[in-house]
């Protein structure tokens, strides 16, 4: 299974290589859905993934509109989906990030699904920020300089996070708050 990636041709020629030094094994395609400009941004640094000029233009245009970005998502990864099912694959892989509509729409645009799509609930979606690799949602164990708390409330402006410090304790078995940006803590697992 491959990291994600945005450009089809630097499959086929890994692939191609690959298969020039005997190695025959099934490559599984891993493919990023673009669900939102901010989360296209910091994966595609995070996984130091190679964007197409074009697609980092389009992307430019369409950043303040959040469904213009979700039609985008579905369209072009339906078109990546597509060509790559053109070159011979037959298993496609989906870094979802437990956002699924993006998939659905893919998957009903390729007629490998019908509908999908409308069965879709991201209502939690609000409620999860990106954290390092991991993604923290209300009532997650968090911990940061401070030690470990639980998340209650996640910002949506700002991505900043109110957690409820475990690890001190007040006077009368108050925990106190603190607000925190989400560089500032990540996910206990």
């Amino acid at each position: 299974m491959t990291q994600m990636f945005f450009d089809v041709e630097v499959f086929k020629t890994f692939v191609g290589a690959c298969r020039e030094y005997g190695i025959n094994c099934p490559i599984v395609p891993g493919l990023m859905c673009i669900n939102s400009y901010a989360g296209f941004k910091k994966m595609s640094k995070f996984c130091k993934t190679r964007v197409p000029a074009p697609l980092e233009d389009k992307m430019e245009s369409i950043k303040d509109d959040k469904e213009a970005t979700k039609t985008f998502g579905v369209k072009y990864g339906a078109e990546v989906c597509q060509a790559l099912m053109d070159f011979g694959v037959d298993v496609l892989h989906f870094y979802t990030l437990n956002l699924e509509k993006v998939v659905y729409g893919i998957t009903d645009e390729l007629k490998i699904t019908e509908n999908l799509v409308e069965q879709s609930n991201e209502s939690d979606a609000k409620s999860m920020v990106a954290v390092g690799s991991a993604w923290a949602r209300v009532g997650d164990k968090v911990k940061s300089i401070y030690g470990q708390g639980v998340v209650k409330e996640i910002r949506d402006t700002t991505g900043e996070a109110v957690i409820e410090m475990q690890s001190w304790e007040l006077a009368g078995g108050q925990r106190p708050t603190a607000y925190l940006q989400k560089s500032a803590y990540e996910k206990v697992f």
